[in-house]
């Protein structure tokens, strides 16, 4: 089983991905809590790697990947908030028309 110890750095070898999907899935929970915990690892289709700095290839691919999460976290935010604004709506009308407000 691949574990975060088998990461390399710099894109030249990438980690490939699992292709058992419980090994993919652990793995990619440990390379989050890494990354939580100071750890800098990506993937930008070719594997998993640890950009080194000053190499422009990784330090390009870095910024890519670090774009992609930031447009990620904004979509979450936005659906987030429209969330909550359509519920607000709905609790300043009252229940829906025709809704007994029973649940199940």
């Amino acid at each position: 089983m691949k574990t975060i110890n088998d990461i390399p750095y710099g894109h030249a070898r990438p980690l490939l991905r699992p292709t058992k999907s419980y090994e993919d899935r652990a793995l990619r929970k440990n390379i989050e809590d890494a990354n939580r915990n100071g750890d800098c690892i990506i993937n930008v289709g070719a594997g998993y790697y640890r950009p080194i700095p000053g190499d422009p290839v990784d330090e390009k691919e870095l910024n890519e990947y670090l774009a992609q999460e930031l447009h990620r976290a904004r979509a979450i935010q936005s659906k987030r908030l429209a969330m909550k604004l359509a519920f607000e709506r709905r609790r300043e009308v009252g229940v829906f028309t025709g809704n007994p407000g029973e649940t199940g």
